[in-house]
This record gives C-alpha cells, structure tokens and sequence, in this order.
C-alpha cells in the first residue's frame, strides 16, 4: 500500500501538521448542481470520466473513483475525518462522485456545492509546492471542461464569498504553549487584518479541544494565488516562531511534567473520550516535538490523532462501536501505538 501523504515528514511538520489547498471550479455547460436533476448530474459524471481520463497521470498518482451515495456510514464518516470531503459531500443525498489519490493527497469531489472541489494536501510546511502542482492539475481540468469564468471577478462559484481565485490555502498548526498565552488573542486580532482566519481545529461541543489550530485565507477576491500563499505563509512563521519561543522560555521541569502526566494517562487509561484524548495526545506531541520521546518505526502523530475519531476508530476495528467500546477501543488502539515511542529521558532527571 502507498504511504498517505500524512506518513511522510515534511518541512517543520511538528508544529506544521498539514498543509492544504481547495479550489472550487464550475463548468459553463451546466447548471449549478443545486440546480440539476439526477439525470443532469449523471451526464456530467460520464463528461468528466470521459474528459479527463488522463488526470491520475497528471495528479502522478493511482485515482480511485468511489460513489458517494454508496459508501457505507463508518467509511464516509471516516474519509470526512480525514478531510478527504467536506461535511456538503457528507451530507449530500444526490448522486456525488468522489476521485481520491490512494495516498489520499489529492481529492475531486463533484457535484457538491460546485462542480468541482478539488484538494491537495501534504505534511509540514509545504503551500508554496503544493499550489504549484495543484494548478498544473487545475489547467489540465481547465483545458478540458470549459470553466466558467468573468473576465472581472474571476472563477464563478455558487456563492459569493468564494468568487475571485474561488480558492482557500489552509496551515493547521500545533500550537499548545502559544493559544494558552495571555497575548494570543491580541495576536489573532491582528492576524485578521491581514485577510487570515485562525480557528480551533477540533472541537468537541462546545468545548475547544487540543491545541490544533487552522488558517486559512478569508479573501479569494483581489489576491492572486500567489499574494494568498505568501500572506498565509508570513503568518505561519510568525506563529511558529513565537511558539518555539514560548517552548525555549519554559520551565523545563514544569514542561516535562505537562508532557509525561500526559503520556502516562495515554499508556494506562482503560477507557478514553475524545476531548481527554485530544488534549492528551496534544501533550504528547508536544512531547515527541521537544525530543522526548523516540520512535522506533517511522509514525505519524497526525495519523494516531485522526484514528481516535468514531469514523476510523471503527474502520480499524472493521466493526461497529457502541459508545462505551468506542471509548474502551480508543484507549487500546493509542496504546496499541505509543508502544513504538520509548522516553528518551529520564523520570527522575
């Protein structure tokens, strides 16, 4: 099996857990697909299969075709875990067709909100590559199906907030010692004036769980490609270097303590619920980030955050989870997998 782009490092990828890029494209031979019936959306299908059936070539990777509408409920909440759809393809009841790379990398979804949504997605910090390749995908696509674009605005999408490069670049970020700083809020405050969403990445209810935090461009108007990577990626340093800051200022016994309580929950809970888990492994991370822990297999974090949730919790098992197995399960599948770490210092130091 392809290793999935979450499995191979990337550059600062433990404070960079992802990055990402969609873009949403529509056609001028079709209607929105708000506005299609079943047999239109079904033309369309057949025009995309036959148009670009050399897209796995340029994508330069295997693409899987899977139907929406057929998957089970356990695999569609476990490929809308791992971002491979948004919750619009999770809850559309119409015929929607989904094309994904089988190292999950790239996704085109059609016939959600628009057309096509496409997403391309690798480990650390990565945008400046990943746009690149991604309009070399978005011309072969182009080439082929005719978008529909105004000469003034740009690309058309079915809402407003969209038109213009109808583009969003994400960072999701690990950032556990900077959003508990009385500063971070201000910092936030003066992030958005610079056109860049922060928002917490997991939540839970109500609750904000984990220290993971995404951004993304609020403008897909009056920027190119190009200004909206660049802002994002100015913003993502910054980010990244007050957290290492933070990190390099505290009371490393204080620190180490954060990080091992946490550990030691992790390797002897019997029963784990998300948000306990979420902030766990948090720790953990952060734990792994300042080196101490040391794996002895190449492992993903990312990877053991994502299988936690009901969706690939249940796919792992390749069975239906109750909420109280659900909980005992997590427990067991996180142990299953911290036995690859080992402390690379002493409890005593």
């Amino acid at each position: 099996m392809d290793d999935r782009w979450f499995e191979i490092p990337g550059k600062n990828d433990d404070l960079f857990l992802a990055s990402r890029i969609r873009l949403l494209r529509n056609t001028k031979e079709f209607l929105f697909p708000q506005k299609m019936d079943r047999e239109m959306r079904l033309s369309f299908e057949k025009e995309v299969e036959d148009r670009l059936n050399g897209l796995s070539s340029v994508v330069g990777a295997p693409l899987d075709k899977v139907d929406l509408n057929e998957v089970g409920k356990i695999e569609k909440d476990a490929i809308r875990e791992r971002n491979i759809i948004n919750e619009a393809a999770y809850k559309e009841n119409e015929k929607t067709a989904l094309y994904v790379s089988r190292d999950e990398a790239f996704s085109l979804t059609l016939n959600t909100t628009d057309h096509f949504r496409m997403t391309l997605s690798s480990r650390g910090e990565n945008l400046k590559e990943l746009l690149s390749k991604i309009k070399m995908i978005d011309a072969y696509v182009q080439d082929r199906m005719n978008y529909a674009v105004n000469d003034s605005l740009g690309f058309e999408t079915s809402t407003l907030s969209n038109v213009g490069t109808g583009m969003r670049a994400y960072y999701i970020m690990h950032l556990p010692m900077l959003s508990q700083d009385p500063r971070f809020q201000e910092m936030i405050n003066e992030i958005t004036k610079y056109g860049v969403v922060i928002k917490e990445g997991w939540t839970y209810g109500a609750r904000k769980i984990g220290g993971i935090f995404v951004l993304y461009n609020q403008r897909t108007l009056g920027l190119s490609e190009e200004e909206i990577v660049d802002i994002l990626s100015n913003v993502g340093n910054r980010l990244m270097e007050e957290e290492r800051a933070l990190r390099k200022a505290s009371n490393e016994l204080l620190l180490r303590d954060r990080v091992l309580r946490s550990y030691g929950i992790l390797q002897y809970a019997a029963k784990l619920e998300i948000p306990e888990a979420c902030k766990l492994l948090s720790d953990f991370l952060l734990g792994v980030s300042e080196h101490y822990f040391v794996a002895d297999i190449p492992v993903s974090v990312y990877e053991l955050m994502i299988g936690i949730f009901p969706g690939n919790l249940c796919m792992y098992y390749k069975k239906s989870l109750d909420d109280d197995e659900m909980t005992q399960k997590r427990a067991q599948y996180v142990q299953a997998f911290l036995k690859h770490f080992h402390p690379s210092i002493s409890m005593e130091e």
